[in-house]
């Protein structure tokens, strides 16, 4: 089960990839149907699918969305609902050969949310609360340059993340 908290970053990820779709609440992923439901999880990058499933399976009383996941059983839907589960399998499921790694903080800090200051900002303690090593491959991931902060420097990286996102 997803916390309100990540349950609240899904969202707000789920939003930046949408056609201008604000996406608040399970009810309003719920309203989608089943097509576009399977549509917007063609965008969600392989590091998130995991997470993407599991807010589908805690929507509670919409108990209903993962039923959508599974194109609610319409023929027309079908080659949506493959190519997700296929995908789903290869990325969360399978055991490759190399470990798939997650980094948490490209799904719940995306670049494309970078101009809503107020939502980065609010992502502050999330990212505080990361190994430094996670921190420096997203650096090294989002501004393509090597980072190499030391255990004790959260706060140092988290100024020069800001002052980045800031200065864009």
């Amino acid at each position: 089960m997803l916390s309100e908290e990540h349950q609240q970053m899904m969202l707000a990820y789920l939003s930046g990839l949408g056609k201008g779709a604000r996406f608040r609440s399970l009810q309003d992923l719920a309203a989608l149907p089943s097509r576009d439901l399977l549509l917007l999880a063609r965008k969600v990058n392989d590091a998130a699918l995991g997470l993407f499933v599991q807010l589908l399976k805690c929507a509670g009383e919409h108990e209903s969305l993962f039923q959508k996941l599974m194109g609610d059983h319409e023929e027309e839907n079908r080659p949506l609902v493959d190519a997700f589960f296929e995908r789903y399998f290869k990325a969360v499921l399978s055991c490759g050969d190399e470990p798939r790694n997650f980094n948490p903080l490209e799904v719940y800090l995306p670049p494309h949310t970078f101009d809503d200051l107020a939502f980065v900002q609010s992502r502050q303690p999330f990212f505080l609360r990361q190994r430094i090593d996670i921190i420096n491959e997203y650096l090294d991931e989002i501004f393509e340059a090597g980072h190499s902060f030391r255990l004790d420097e959260h706060e140092k990286a988290w100024t020069y993340f800001w002052e980045r996102v800031v200065s864009r």
